[in-house]
């Protein structure tokens, strides 16, 4: 079985991260993957990124949005998403190029799958960001717990494992 999966890419004010971004979803080892870019009415150049990206593979869509903040963005990519899985990507962030492939164990497993993520910069790796890894959390806890077990960080370029 090879599921869709539909990764969702909300954009506002960082197009300078946008290509890095895309490309880490290209570059990925499974293939049956759609790229929902939705502009949340960013003023830079988001739109040039992302049609450039829309020639290169049709497997990349592009919406652009009035802007509603980051849930407003998510939400307006999963009313275009086809897929049977949802990954959201913020366009600072990037995924390591078998993600997907090695996600897919537990896909089909479990209603939601935490991966670990690392920050870094341009010279090295700086820290793994989240201790939840190969663990069942239930909603409850997804809900409850969050803060207590995994932080989340904004600092840009993440890789996600």
């Amino acid at each position: 079985m090879n599921p869709l999966i539909s990764v969702i890419v909300p954009c506002y004010l960082q197009a300078e991260y946008l290509d890095e971004c895309l490309q880490s979803v290209y570059d990925q080892t499974y293939s049956n993957w759609e790229c929902i870019i939705v502009n949340d009415g960013s003023l830079d150049n988001t739109e040039e990124i992302a049609k450039r990206w829309l020639e290169k593979d049709n497997r990349f869509r592009y919406i652009y949005k009035e802007n509603g903040g980051l849930s407003s963005a998510r939400n307006a990519g999963i009313r275009e998403a086809k897929g049977e899985w949802i990954q959201f990507l913020d366009s600072d962030y990037m995924i390591h190029k078998s993600k997907f492939i090695d996600s897919k164990l537990y896909f089909e497993n479990c209603d939601l799958t935490i991966t670990d993520f690392q920050l870094f910069n341009s010279e090295s790796i700086l820290q793994n960001h989240c201790s939840f890894i190969d663990k069942h959390i239930s909603y409850e806890s997804m809900l409850f717990d969050w803060d207590i077990e995994c932080k989340s960080s904004a600092i840009r370029k993440c890789l996600y494992w």
